[in-house]
């Protein structure tokens, strides 16, 4: 599917140009009836081509398991228990550094961040990145809230919606008002 492929490409390139995540950090998954398209492990997302993009199944596994994301646990887990169809994980900055001092939520205190976001709610875990329980923390929050962005403290956002271009909007909006946030509390 080129098409997914592409939007993956140009997804990944806004990301690091915007600074939402390192050069080798974050990765990006569209789902597609049975199958899922995510970054390979290691990807620099602001530079991807087609070959750092795999297709694996929603269901089950597969030997390109392990080329995958090390976050594949934690999209496949979203995705089979939502209609979710996009999955970003960024390391936005500010919104990182926010969740060091805040404790379980983050209220945006600009207007924009007030209307598109909202409350954005902060998961604490003691093994984040790519464990069994972050995936169905995750999971679970996707499944039972209406809210699409998510913060894992210490580690990073994650953003599921429908459209991988609104999941994008998500994570940059996020980092947005938590760099409006910090620079009106230093004032």
């Amino acid at each position: 599917m080129k098409d997914i492929v592409d939007q993956i490409i140009f997804t990944g390139n806004v990301l690091y140009r915007e600074g939402l995540v390192n050069s080798h950090a974050g990765n990006i998954s569209v789902r597609h009836k049975d199958s899922i398209y995510i970054t390979k492990t290691g990807a620099m997302l602001g530079f991807l081509t087609g070959e750092d993009i795999v297709k694996v199944p929603v269901c089950g596994t597969s030997e390109l398991d392990k080329k995958a994301s090390s976050e594949l646990i934690v999209h496949r887990a979203v995705y089979q228990k939502t209609d979710y169809t996009a999955i970003i994980h960024a390391h936005p900055v500010n919104a990182v550094a926010l969740s060091f001092r805040l404790k379980d939520l983050f209220v945006p205190i600009d207007n924009e961040g007030k209307l598109f976001l909202g409350e954005v709610p902060i998961i604490e875990l003691e093994k984040p990145s790519g464990s069994p329980e972050l995936a169905e923390a995750l999971s679970d929050f996707f499944k039972n809230s209406d809210k699409n962005v998510v913060i894992v403290k210490k580690h990073g956002s994650f953003s599921a919606h429908k459209d991988l271009n609104y999941a994008l909007k998500l994570t940059s909006d996020l980092e947005f008002c938590a760099k409006v946030f910090n620079i009106v509390k230093k004032m």
